[in-house]
């Protein structure tokens, strides 16, 4: 049968829905092919199209099922899926597994502004262009020869439940690395510091320009430290232009400016409950949580001592009826 004839046998035995995988009683179309040639490119099933429209697809699945697990296309690597030691997850458009590689892979040599070896959007960017959000993995962006290199970028805010971390080598032991975690508060920070003199009874601190455009002018907050002897400092003026310091003494001295970002000023560090709700009644991403955030998660009842999504309440929240419509 040629290439062609397959892919139009399996278009009608599958009516082009895929089937999502089960674990216990896998389901497949009909029509289920298979090879052992070798080398790179080598593939079971190989599709192309000539098409350049938009919105054409080299290989397209769909599942009509929003049941956890599901995916319109899955796929496992030579050493096999995780089985059932994989978390709980929501449906999918595409699924990969792998027990001891990468699930998925994406690679781009492309620094066009905008591409990355993976991208993810939200569908709002089509429905409501005032909520744009996306996110990006490795990502090159070249502008007039200059080159920018980001192995995450967020087009929108980036939130977490661990901590944020840069990593670096020790510089004698090889056992050992160094872990520094961010400072975090419940405001978006901005700050510079430096040192200066008193010269005949006052100073002034110039702001940089780069803190003067990102930060707002409400919320300045300056401390000045006497370097050497006891002296009185007072900060007399301070805006975003500069900072005049008056001393009892003319002695080097140590400061450090906060401000707030100015697009973020408004920000309210506590909200309603948007992360921690379950996204369905088999929700496990318990365990993925910090101790104290397990703690307070089963203190406020939302899930069990045992890390399962209590079900009381969460039809007293509403919540079962968010996933009933869901899977409609």
């Amino acid at each position: 049968m040629t290439q062609s004839a397959l892919l139009r046998s399996c278009a009608v035995a599958c009516a082009l829905v895929a089937i999502a995988p089960q674990r216990a009683q896998a389901q497949s179309c009909p029509l289920n092919l298979s090879c052992n040639a070798g080398g790179p490119g080598a593939a079971a099933l190989a599709a192309t199209t000539t098409n350049t429209s938009t919105g054409t697809y080299g290989v397209s699945g769909m599942t009509k099922s929003t049941s956890t697990g599901a995916a319109g296309v899955f796929g496992v690597d030579g050493t096999g899926g995780v089985g059932g030691c994989g978390p709980s997850l929501p449906s999918a458009g595409i699924r990969g597994e792998s027990w001891s590689g990468d699930g998925v892979i994406g690679l781009n040599t492309n620094s066009t502004l905008g591409t990355a070896g993976v991208s993810g959007y939200n569908s709002s960017i089509i429905c409501n262009p005032g909520a744009y959000v996306y996110g990006q993995l490795a990502v090159q962006r070249t502008v007039s020869g200059v080159n920018r290199f980001y192995g995450v970028w967020a087009g929108g805010d980036f939130g977490g439940t661990g901590a944020k971390y840069f990593v670096e080598p020790h510089p004698a032991d090889p056992s050992r690395e160094i872990r520094y975690i961010s400072l975090e508060g419940p405001e978006a920070g901005t700050y510079f510091r430096g040192a200066g003199r008193i010269v005949h009874g006052s100073a002034v601190i110039e702001v940089p320009e780069s803190f003067r455009m990102v930060t707002d002018e409400d919320g300045l907050t300056v401390v000045v430290t006497p370097v050497g002897q006891m002296a009185v400092l007072a900060v007399m003026t301070q805006d975003l232009n500069r900072i005049v310091v008056h001393g009892s003494k003319d002695v080097k001295f140590n400061y450090l400016v906060n401000g707030v970002r100015r697009a973020f000023r408004g920000f309210e560090a506590v909200g309603p409950n948007i992360d921690f709700v379950p996204i369905g009644p088999d929700d496990s991403r318990f365990f993925t949580l910090p101790v104290e955030s397990q703690r307070r998660l089963v203190e406020t009842e939302i899930f069990t001592a045992d890390g399962k999504v209590n079900l009381v309440k969460a039809h007293e929240m509403g919540w079962d009826q968010a996933w009933a419509r869901r899977n409609d």
